[in-house]
């Protein structure tokens, strides 16, 4: 019996969300839980994994189509995952608007920095000057 199992972290918009897919012989079964509004790290995914599993209500679904998988090189299967991690990028429609967001956000508030910075500059540069012009105001 070959079991398959897929676990996706996803991005709904307002809250991230794991899918666990799972393949057995015969059937097809999903789980979803809700991780909660702020990104899930890796200690989270990895308890949720190894300790929370009863969290998961899966649905089940009989399935006509039989798995055929052949053995993979391990360094194959590492190297798959890892172009897999990098070639989704942003997935979401949300995710892309959040981040222009986050970004415009970044630019406004580098330029209020600077206007801040000039501003303070300038009247250090006034007081001295007002200070300087008092000193040698003359009797």
């Amino acid at each position: 019996m070959v079991i398959q199992s897929c676990l996706t972290i996803v991005f709904d918009g307002s809250f991230y969300k794991a899918i666990w897919e799972c393949h057995d012989d015969n059937s097809y079964s999903v789980a979803s839980v809700i991780l909660g509004i702020s990104e899930p790290k890796m200690s989270l995914i990895l308890k949720l994994i190894n300790q929370d599993y009863q969290r998961f209500h899966f649905h089940y679904e009989p399935d006509g189509a039989r798995i055929v998988t052949k053995h993979i090189n391990p360094k194959r299967a590492q190297r798959l995952a890892n172009k897999a991690m990098k070639s989704h990028g942003i997935s979401t429609q949300a995710q892309s608007t959040l981040q222009k967001q986050f970004e415009e956000k970044k630019k406004l508030r580098k330029a209020q920095h600077s206007t801040e910075k000039r501003l303070a500059q300038e009247l250090r540069y006034q007081k001295r000057l007002a200070k300087h012009r008092k000193k040698h105001r003359g009797h």
